[in-house]
This record gives C-alpha cells, structure tokens and sequence, in this order.
C-alpha cells in the first residue's frame, strides 16, 4: 500500500472514531461505556455502488447507532448495587436501589419496578426457623435461594421486554460489617443476581449482579473501604467463575445448582469468617492484637499523615506501606485498611480526605499517649 493509501485509511479510521465518539455524547447512559470504547467491535456493511454519499453515511451512523445502544443497554443492565427496572428500561434509577442496607429484592411489582422487603421479615415470611437469631449480636447467618419464576411471577407481560431475564437469586444476611458512628447497627443484606442480559446484536450474556447498599447508605462499591476484605468476594468469584462455563441449553438448571453452591460457600465463609473474629478478640484479650500497629502508627506519625474523612468525621491516620487507620473522636480504633498511592492521592485530591486540625492530631495524640490501648470498636 503506498503512502498516500496508508494516510486516507488512517485518516477514515481516524473520522470513524471521532463519529462513534460524536454519537455516544448524544445519548444517555453515554458514561457507562465511555471508558471501554476500545471493547467496541464494529463490523461496517457499506456498498460502494449503491445510493448517494448522503445515503451512505446515514447507514453508517445507524450501524454505530446499533452498536452503541447495545453497548450501552448490557452496561445499564449489570450494574452493582443496583436492580434492573423495567418499568424504567434502566438499572439506575430511584426505583433500582434498596432503600436500606437491610433490605432485599423480593420480585417486580406487576408494571415493573423492583419490590424491596427487610431481610428479616422476608425470613419471618418464610417462616425461617432461625429468624429470631437475626437479631443476635452477632447476628445470624442465612443464605436463602429464590427461582427466576418467583421473582418474575408479578411482572405483567406488556412490561417485560425480555431485555433482562433473572434467572435466580440468592439473598445473604446478615454480614457483620464496622459501623461508624450514628450508622446504627453494621449489617448488610445483600441479593446476588443471576441474570440474562440480551441484545440486538451479538451473544446473550450471563453474570452475576450484586444489590446492596452499606450502613452508611453508601455505594455497593464503597462497603470496602471499611475492612480488609469483602466477606462475600471469594464465594461470588466462584459463582461468577462457573456461570462463564455455562452453554444455552438447560441454562436454568445449571444456574439453580450454581446459586445453591453459592448459598453453601457464603454460609461455611461466614462461618470461618466468625471463628476467625473470635480468634481475633482472643489476640486483643491477651494483648497480642494485631491492631497494635495502627496504635504505634498514629503514636510516630509526621504531622502531614494526620487527615479527617469528609463523610464520617473520622481521624486518618496514613502509616507506612500504604497502612491507613481510622480512629473515632473519642481515640478508639475504628478500623484499618491498606490503600496504594494512587488510591490515597485520589481520595485528597477529591477533599474526601482534609487534612486534620492541630487540636485534633494533638488531642488524637495525648489520647493514645496514656497507658494501655484504647479500646477498640
């Protein structure tokens, strides 16, 4: 190909782009895949021969139309923390959210839009025999799963557009999760979506979709931030792992034994997760806690390492290799995560983090100078 063939196909490349670009500003839910327009695949039908340029072009656009609303739709359908509305056409809009961090999703009402109950009283519904163990502190551990035919067994038919089809769920609680002040008591409830998503274009998908909200009220992908690790990740990676395996036929089956592999692992992971907290206050009783570091940080740490969380109010204390503490007014250890450089900088350059007051760091500082440790919430 000679030189000036090479630059006009860089060139029409190049002005292909720049319409895809064009095309997606235009419409909503344009944020969902702004980011992954290099995962776009276009295949371009375009006659040469036939129709005049005008013509022409008007195809084009439309096959990148095409390809953007189906972009665009399977992201609208999974998203985290956040139910599929199809009175709405949306997973992102009031009716997607639980209202609480207690709450589960139960179903559709008749013209669509998700139906939201507490977990506990869903398991008094159900006559769960462990239901008053709920309330327990710690709380209970149940694992309940729910058939596709039960969840869409209220939606009227004009309002299914068969866009999103859930083929089962399984709804989790209570996991223990730290609370901060005023949040009332740290639990979440959460529901696990296995969903068919289909399009115009390209192969029907299958995945899982987490729905919860933190004690905070915060976003599914901020509950994090308070431990070390998510309690349900390692059981849902292996969920999400097996559903990939899955071909079209006996799809509802082989999704049902998946989902009660999943209900199995959350609750033997809950409980090891349990017998490792109780070896943990065990540690602390012998004054061997781990979180004794995050006390000899904050004791050592340079007045710049001092900062304030903007949502909770909470002291931040930055240690060594990424080592962050989170104390409450008072001096007790909330708790302590490990955040990379990138993530840290993030948070300061958006003022989540502020950094603290004098009298603050100063009165952080004679807190933990007294003797023996303060105690840990």
């Amino acid at each position: 190909m000679g030189d000036s063939a090479g630059k006009w196909a860089e060139e029409a490349i190049a002005a292909i782009e720049r319409l895809t670009r064009e095309l997606l500003s235009r419409r909503a839910g344009s944020h969902l895949i702004e980011n992954e327009l290099d995962r776009l695949v276009l295949d371009i039908e375009l006659s040469l021969r036939f129709g005049s340029r005008s013509e022409k072009a008007a195809r084009l656009r439309r096959q990148i139309d095409e390809v953007l609303d189906d972009a665009v739709q399977h992201a609208a359908v999974f998203r985290p923390g956040h139910a599929y509305c199809h009175r709405c056409a949306s997973a992102q809009c009031d009716h997607s959210a639980p209202p609480s961090n207690r709450h589960v999703f139960v179903g559709y009402a008749p013209t669509g839009a998700p139906r939201w109950v507490d977990f506990a009283q869903r398991c008094l519904e159900m006559r769960h025999p462990e239901v008053d163990r709920l309330y327990d502190e710690p709380p209970a551990f149940l694992a309940l799963v729910h058939d596709g035919a039960e969840l869409h067994g209220g939606l009227l038919p004009a309002f299914d557009g068969r866009i999103h089809t859930l083929l089962g769920q399984v709804t989790a609680g209570f996991f223990s999760i730290p609370a901060r002040a005023h949040e009332g008591r740290g639990v979440v409830a959460l529901s696990i979506q296995a969903a068919l998503s289909r399009a115009r274009r390209g192969r029907p998908r299958v995945g899982l979709n987490l729905v919860a909200r933190g004690p905070g009220d915060e976003a599914l992908d901020l509950i994090w931030e308070r431990q070390d690790e998510l309690p349900w990740r390692r059981s849902v990676r292996w969920a999400q792992a097996a559903l990939a395996t899955l071909g079209p036929k006996r799809l509802d089956t082989r999704v049902g034994g998946i989902l009660n592999g999943l209900a199995r692992r959350l609750e033997r992971d809950n409980r090891a997760r349990g017998r490792r907290t109780r070896h943990a206050q065990q540690r602390h009783q012998s004054g061997r806690r781990p979180t004794r570091k995050a006390i000899e940080d904050a004791r050592t740490a340079p007045d710049g390492a001092f900062m304030q969380d903007a949502r909770s109010g909470a002291l931040v204390v930055l240690g060594d290799r990424g080592r962050t503490h989170f104390f409450a007014s008072e001096g007790k250890l909330v708790s302590s995560v490990r955040y990379g450089r990138d993530a840290i900088e993030r948070k300061v350059r958006q003022e989540r983090w502020q950094p603290a007051t004098a009298e603050q760091r100063e009165t952080l500082r004679r807190t933990l100078a007294k003797p023996g440790d303060p105690e840990v919430s």
